[in-house]
């Protein structure tokens, strides 16, 4: 008995602090990092571990922000484009993961060689990133770069105030306005007022599916919509390998499609001859050829396809094959140690 109540004393302290500490963020505030925790941008709990009042630094934007755009705005990451910076190697695995992930959504830092990733971040720098995923590249190209993605969060009253952007942004406001952003789409779209987050597809088709000695082409057809900003609509591959059409639709939205090629063979084929019996002595033996050791599957050409010719004499015989993509090759037989009957 005495045990329960200690246990039951020890129980209810606790419960007293946990409410406790929970009571000192007020209601915005825990909105903000309910929303949060609920579609991971942030995974610490309860919100006293979340380090709400704490300020921003780019590795952890990069991981809010990249799982922002995935899971609320569906954008879709340029898996191709490649991002590498010179200071990230003390980081985990898993933020190195989301710092290059930030990048191949073209939403921070791209084309840049150091990322800083315990930098702490400004109001104009995560305004920047955070209308990069709702507006595209838009508002890229103001004096200061920020400017225009700023003044459009103000406009759609994401982010309040503007006029402090080199003020440090903390972790709480940064989910708010994450929210404040979700529910404007979510208002506008109910409103008939169609904001299109969904990225462009297209599908590849060859000049040619079978094995070939030539070039194959890759052509970009299939779109789902009407695109722009593309690289290229057609690929000639002159040899195996892979390439990544590029492109993107009218509201801005990136897509992308690989194509490959694998059955480009312009190597003519070989192959051995094994000679039945061997020349150990001259001989008057019928002697054997036999092609063998192949270099791939082949086709002979010549000697009713047969793979083996009888000598009954000295001489040369070629045997002429060619492979499945069409390359042929050839290889000769001789003997020269038959002594005759």
């Amino acid at each position: 008995m005495k045990k329960n109540l200690i246990l039951f004393w020890f129980l209810s302290i606790f419960a007293v602090n946990f409410l406790f500490a929970e009571s000192n963020y007020w209601a915005e505030l825990e909105w903000a990092y309910n929303y949060a925790y609920n579609i991971w941008i942030t995974t610490m709990m309860p919100i006293s571990n979340a380090n709400m009042y704490g300020n921003l630094i780019r590795s952890h934007m990069a991981k809010m922000m990249s799982n922002y755009a995935t899971e609320i705005l569906d954008l879709v990451p340029n898996t191709g484009k490649v991002c590498e910076f010179d200071d990230i190697d003390g980081e985990s695995d898993e933020l190195k993961w989301y710092i290059i992930k930030a990048c191949q959504l073209d939403l921070m830092w791209v084309g840049i060689t150091s990322f800083n990733p315990s930098g702490n971040v400004s109001r104009a720098q995560f305004g920047t990133v955070l209308s990069r995923a709702i507006y595209g590249d838009v508002n890229n190209g103001g004096d200061p770069y920020y400017v225009n993605h700023l003044n459009a969060l103000k406009t759609d009253n994401i982010m309040t105030v503007i006029d402090t952007p080199s003020n440090l942004e903390v972790r709480w406001y940064v989910m708010l306005m994450m929210k404040r952003a979700d529910e404007l789409i979510n208002n506008l779209n109910t409103w008939g007022i169609v904001i299109d987050l969904t990225p462009p597809t297209a599908n590849v088709v060859y000049s040619t599916t079978g094995n070939t000695t030539g070039n194959v082409t890759a052509y970009l057809t299939g779109r789902s919509e009407s695109i722009t900003g593309v690289n290229t609509y057609s690929h000639v591959f002159d040899e195996n390998g892979s390439f990544i059409f590029y492109f993107q639709d009218l509201a801005g939205n990136a897509g992308s499609v690989s194509a490959t090629v694998n059955r480009i063979d312009k190597t003519s084929p070989t192959a051995n001859i094994n000679l039945s019996p061997i020349q150990a002595d001259y001989t008057s033996w019928n002697i054997v050829a036999t092609l063998t050791w192949y270099s791939e599957n082949i086709t002979i050409t010549n000697n009713a396809g047969l793979s083996n010719y009888t000598f009954t004499g000295n001489g040369n015989f070629v045997f002429n094959f060619v492979d499945a993509a069409g390359n042929t090759g050839s290889t000769t037989a001789t003997v020269s140690y038959w002594t005759g009957s």
